[in-house]
């Protein structure tokens, strides 16, 4: 991480620690990062398409979370910022099936805290836009829009890459674009 963030500070860029609970929870799981939360420059990523109940298997289906849960991450980072007196922290959480954050409700706005949800569907555009759509009829009026493009992922089985002005033209408009 050191080396990373190094890299990041070098240019001056916000540098996001990806979470992958596996079985675990987020909130444990960002709290084993403390030392590197109370920097001004790293975030946080919640992955719950990763987060697994017992028997199942990273990989063969989808994890999930909730709201509530992903507030529990908020309200800890919100307060690192107030102790520590820190800039905003970011906390993006990624979606990729509207099955995968149950009752998004239950995440709220928290001081010092920006939420970003990313949609990071697979594919061709088609299903890209479709997924999108869905997933962001359940977003917090708070919560910046975000969209994931896969270099390798989207252009398989004839698939491509989409366009800026595609990408950009999407309702909401996304303000966070990460390219994987």
């Amino acid at each position: 991480i050191a080396k990373y963030h190094k890299a990041a500070r070098k240019h001056r860029a916000v540098m996001l620690l990806n979470l992958q609970p596996g079985r675990s929870e987020f909130l444990p799981e960002a709290k084993a990062f403390q030392k590197w939360l109370k920097e001004p420059d790293v975030g946080v990523a919640l992955d719950p398409e990763w987060a697994m109940d017992r028997g199942q298997r990273p990989g063969g289906v989808y994890g999930r979370t909730t709201g509530a849960e992903l507030d529990k991450v908020a309200r800890y980072l919100s307060g690192l910022v107030k102790k520590y007196r820190l800039p905003e922290k970011v906390m993006v959480y990624h979606q990729v099936a509207s099955s995968v954050v149950r009752r998004e409700s239950g995440l709220k706005d928290h001081d010092g805290v920006v939420a970003i949800k990313s949609v990071d569907g697979l594919g061709h555009p088609g299903p890209k836009k479709n997924t999108y759509r869905v997933v962001n009829k359940t977003t917090p009026k708070f919560v910046h829009a975000g969209f994931k493009l896969f270099f390798t992922e989207d252009c398989r089985h004839g698939g491509r890459l989409m366009r800026p002005k595609e990408v950009l033209g999407l309702k909401p408009r996304p303000e966070y674009v990460m390219f994987e």
